[in-house]
């Protein structure tokens, strides 16, 4: 209960430092896909495929005839950027009140660089849900995401303008689980997807799909793995290992994605196209005002945005900008990814 009128006239309230982050989960796909982003390029741009193999081989002897013709084998894929905008409003009334001069040591926190932080880690977050769609929002202009991107047809009947009914190389892998995982389940995925040294490389998936292969890989891992130490920002485990691993790759955990889903990726063929706004400056998540989400970590700290400047009214005492994200997620591939639908248990 509050303490009496005596202390509350004679004792000044506490207020902490920092915010603490109760609503940002993790987003780890984000962090993955723009941790090596490229350079977007041109108006638009094409990516040529292959699509099918020219005018079949002829055995010959002698003065057999051979093949003079010629088979059209590829095609253009085409990409257009896209560009989302997240706003940081501020009241000058605020702003005049906490940057009083008056107020010295009573300043706990700058209330123009926290409003900063919080709207970076919002503007992350919402890029991690575009992440996990199909591009169909907003009529089809927010950035293209896993959903659309690792689909045979069902939910895009065409991607970088082709129909993949016409193009299979546009179609990824993706096998309804039938409620279950397994090993033979994960390797049939990798086999879709794989020839030879072009393979996958990366796995994603939700929590609860995380803990049911945690159950199939962790009594091999704990005989065999020898790094028992883990930092914060790893699957840390008290039983023996540090991270998931199969066949060489790490299994990647991340709140955002949908729910019984096991992403393979292939990350050679599945990467982000950054473009900077035309004006301002770069400027990525995560600030020492915040405390209690994933973007204290460096992995998740992507100079992913265009910070505008701030934008004055003409009518009004307040001042609004802009962290604008542009570029596009795109897949040259879709074959070599695949997913692996409605796991419920193992």
């Amino acid at each position: 209960m509050p303490p009496s009128i005596n202390v509350s006239t004679t004792t000044n309230q506490y207020l902490a430092p920092r915010w603490v982050d109760q609503v940002l989960r993790d987003n780890r796909f984000f962090a993955m896909i723009l941790e090596k982003p490229e350079a977007w390029k041109g108006s638009q741009m094409l990516k040529p495929i292959k699509y099918q193999k020219g005018v079949a081989s002829v055995a010959f002897n002698g003065f057999d005839l051979l093949p003079i013709t010629q088979q059209p084998v590829s095609v253009n894929m085409t990409f257009y950027p896209s560009f989302v905008a997240t706003n940081v409003a501020l009241a000058g009334s605020d702003l005049s009140i906490n940057m009083a001069e008056g107020n010295g040591a009573l300043q706990v926190l700058k209330l123009m660089d926290t409003m900063m932080t919080s709207r970076q880690e919002d503007a992350a977050d919402d890029i991690g849900n575009f992440l996990q769609g199909d591009g169909s929002t907003f009529g089809g202009k927010a950035p293209m995401g896993l959903a659309g991107i690792v689909d045979n047809g069902s939910t895009l009947a065409n991607y970088g303008g082709l129909a993949r009914a016409t193009y299979t190389g546009l179609n990824a892998t993706v096998t309804a689980s039938g409620g279950t995982i397994s090993l033979l389940k994960i390797r049939q995925l990798w086999n879709n997807i794989a020839d030879g040294p072009v393979r996958p490389d990366a796995i994603v998936t939700d929590y609860t799909t995380w803990a049911y292969v945690e159950q199939l890989l962790t009594p091999f891992q704990r005989n065999v793995m020898t790094r028992f130490e883990a930092g914060a920002t790893e699957n840390a485990s008290a039983s023996g290992y540090a991270d998931l691993i199969w066949d060489g790759m790490k299994v990647y955990r991340d709140k955002k994605i949908t729910t019984g889903n096991f992403y393979m990726l292939n990350r050679e063929f599945l990467k982000f196209y950054a473009l900077k706004w035309w004006e301002g400056k770069s400027v990525a998540p995560g600030g020492k005002e915040i405390v209690g989400n994933v973007y204290a970590n460096q992995e998740y700290k992507k100079s992913a945005f265009t910070w505008t400047g701030w934008i004055r009214a003409y009518n009004q005492g307040t001042i609004n900008g802009f962290m604008v994200f542009a570029g596009q997620l795109l897949s040259t591939a879709p074959f070599r990814q695949g997913v692996l639908t409605g796991v419920t248990g193992v």
